[in-house]
């Protein structure tokens, strides 16, 4: 019995190393950022002021100056203005533009065919919705014609009014779209929000995006289109 078990084992670890058979590593998936809540940090927001109230001074400090027009504001009191990252953390954070374009290509094998929703645009205007799911959550939206059911390149907003394409047929093709989705080699940095922008395409447009946050290597979840999709997806 031992020999069998451990003749087992050897054929096992032969066929690993000659690449026959694969094993899956769960480090190979990035995570996703999860968005933390003010109690994970401790942080309570205070409540807001009354109209007219005057704010409440701490015996022994004193108000600093009103601030004239045009001027940034001081410090508060005895805290210091945190200096400039030095340029050695500016390029480390560059050097990620890379490793957010390869996160977003092992990301998107994981990628998988979300809701499909119609809403109605500021202007009237009907939009016709569908999510990229990854983990479950919702990381780009889709646009897609009303009057035909085909996918449309970011930029393009046709003004359809009363017009619903089949839902049905493109709930049909969202797989296969999204499987054909190509992620483009490169990425843009949006600095208020620390986190890169890696395009995806379609057919040779650019159809969404996928946000990776500043490390290059966790996924950001698309919070509004989650928040859409659980209203009106279908």
């Amino acid at each position: 019995m031992f020999k069998c078990r451990l003749t087992t084992i050897l054929l096992t670890l032969t066929a690993l190393a000659s690449g026959s058979i694969t094993m899956a590593n769960a480090q190979d998936k990035p995570p996703l950022l999860v968005e933390p809540t003010a109690q994970e940090y401790g942080q309570m927001s205070p409540p807001p002021p009354q109209p007219g109230a005057v704010p409440l001074v701490p015996r022994g400090q004193v108000l600093p100056p009103p601030v004239s027009p045009g001027m940034a504001p001081p410090p508060p009191l005895g805290q210091k203005i945190a200096p400039l990252p030095p340029p050695r953390m500016q390029q480390q954070k560059l050097d990620n533009a890379p490793i957010a374009v390869a996160t977003v290509k092992k990301a998107k094998i994981h990628f998988s065919a979300g809701k499909i929703w119609s809403i109605t645009a500021p202007r009237g205007e009907e939009e016709l919705k569908a999510a990229v799911l990854y983990d479950k959550m919702a990381v780009a939206i889709l646009h897609f014609n009303q009057t035909d059911g085909s996918l449309l390149p970011l930029g393009v907003r046709p003004a359809v009014y009363g017009v619903t394409s089949s839902i049905g047929e493109i709930k049909r093709n969202l797989p296969e779209i999204v499987r054909n989705l190509v992620v483009l080699q490169g990425a843009e940095y949006r600095e208020p929000e620390s986190s890169w922008i890696v395009p995806l395409a379609y057919h040779g447009m650019i159809v969404a995006h996928i946000k990776v946050y500043a490390d290059g290597i966790h996924i950001v979840p698309d919070y509004p289109a989650n928040q859409e999709m659980q209203t009106y997806g279908r």
